[in-house]
Order: C-alpha cells, then sequence, then structure tokens
C-alpha cells in the first residue's frame, strides 16, 4: 500500500512539475499529452491496486479478530502458569 501511495504521489508531482516548467502551449505539446495518457493508465492501475489493498486490510482485520479470545485465554493460562513459580517450596509438594 506505501509503495502505492508513493507511485500515485511521484506521478502527480512528476505532471506538476511539467505543467510548471513547459514553455510552449499545453495543447500543442505532444510529450506533455503523452506523459499524461501514461500518468492516466498508472493512476489507474495504482488506485485499483490500492481498493483491493484495502478490502484486504478489513479482512485481514476481521480475521485477527476472530482469534482474540483464543489470544486471552492463552494470556491467562500463560501468567497463571508463570505465578506458580512464586509459590512457596513447602506448598509446591502438598499441590502434587
Amino acid at each position: 500500500m506505501t509503495f502505492n501511495t508513493k507511485t500515485l504521489a511521484n506521478l502527480e508531482a512528476g505532471l506538476l512539475s511539467r505543467l510548471a516548467n513547459s514553455e510552449t502551449d499545453l495543447l500543442e505539446d505532444v510529450e506533455l499529452i503523452d506523459v499524461l495518457n501514461d500518468i492516466k493508465t498508472k493512476s489507474k492501475e495504482v488506485q485499483e491496486k490500492l481498493a483491493e489493498a484495502k478490502e484486504k486490510s478489513i479482512e485481514i482485520s476481521e480475521k485477527r479478530e476472530q482469534f482474540r479470545p483464543v489470544a486471552a485465554r492463552g494470556a491467562v493460562l500463560y501468567f497463571c502458569i508463570v505465578d506458580l513459580a512464586i509459590i512457596n517450596w513447602m506448598y509446591s509438594s502438598s499441590l502434587q
């Protein structure tokens, strides 16, 4: 997602610099028109990739939320076992 966002920003910056540095009439500058067509095509591709990445991000978040209860139980179990080491050795023998 970051790469695509940076690509889109670079395309916009390149277009703005070409427009700012153009010395001829914009409608007569064939090279600028070709660049605009290329940027338009690449921009559509990047926008599609960003939309797809956003959908994947939502899907990943939903899957992550499904594992949250399991992680909570695992954390409780872990801390219970860690706290067992704190019990005095005298009581440890009676726990067996």
